[in-house]
């Protein structure tokens, strides 16, 4: 873990991105990434449970997603798209998904993460600002691969909640972290297909697209088996929808 040599308490978004544009600091929400990742480097954290960004805004056929909405709170806002309060679900234990946060998921990038998928699939657009480059808005897989300077924050994420979905996946337990998970979403004529334990991050395919794929192998599972759940998932979470 990080060693923790300072603490902040911002009371808005600005005061947060003064601090950090400071250097040697780290934004902390839930803290559940922060106290797991570190490798013993000394660093400073500015906590954002006080700048206001923990609240669920519905626009029609959209939703936004504050960056420090815990993940419990989307499990229990039946407002919002079944996937993706079953993923929020099955992405922390209970113990930890009343801290840990919607923009430290993202942020943290996990290629294992459905809840990654699950944003993926339903057309994630992430808010980013930073105190010298301003506010940019980029869809998830974009930031998911470039990543946020240590400068700018995760402000929230807007996603589409119309349509159907499915989620299927398959892991060595049913609690355990998914070898490979799809979420399939059809929206009018358009069916996205995004995968996760497939690549280094969540990716979004069609059906043609799992012809590119080439998943990594680990302890858990070897690169061939990954790539057959792929198939076999992607086909059950289409036939889940039809």
């Amino acid at each position: 873990m990080y060693q923790v040599v300072g603490y902040h308490r911002p009371a808005s978004v600005d005061e947060a991105l003064g601090l950090l544009a400071a250097g040697g600091r780290r934004p902390l929400a839930g803290g559940v990434h922060v106290h797991h990742d570190g490798g013993g480097v000394a660093t400073e954290v500015v906590d954002l449970q006080s700048v206001g960004l923990d609240t669920i805004d519905h626009d029609g056929g959209t939703a936004r997603l504050g960056a420090t909405v815990r993940l419990q709170t989307l499990v229990d806002d039946e407002r919002l798209p079944d996937a993706i309060r079953a993923t929020a679900r099955a992405e922390q234990p209970s113990t930890l998904r009343t801290l840990a946060t919607v923009g430290g998921t993202i942020a943290t990038a996990s290629g294992d993460s459905v809840f990654l998928a699950a944003l993926l699939a339903h057309g994630a657009t992430v808010r980013v600002q930073g105190e010298a480059s301003g506010q940019r808005s980029l869809p998830i897989s974009e930031l998911l691969a470039e990543g946020c300077a240590d400068s700018e924050l995760i402000i929230d994420v807007t996603i589409e909640i119309d349509g159907v979905a499915s989620v299927v996946r398959t892991g060595r337990t049913p609690q355990d972290v998914p070898i490979v998970g799809v979420v399939a979403r059809r929206s009018g004529d358009i069916t996205r297909f995004a995968l996760c334990g497939v690549a280094e991050s969540v990716v979004l395919l069609d059906a043609a697209g799992l012809d590119g794929l080439a998943p990594l192998a680990d302890h858990r599972a070897s690169a061939s088996y990954r790539r057959h759940l792929a198939e076999v998932l992607t086909a059950r979470a289409l036939e889940e929808l039809s």
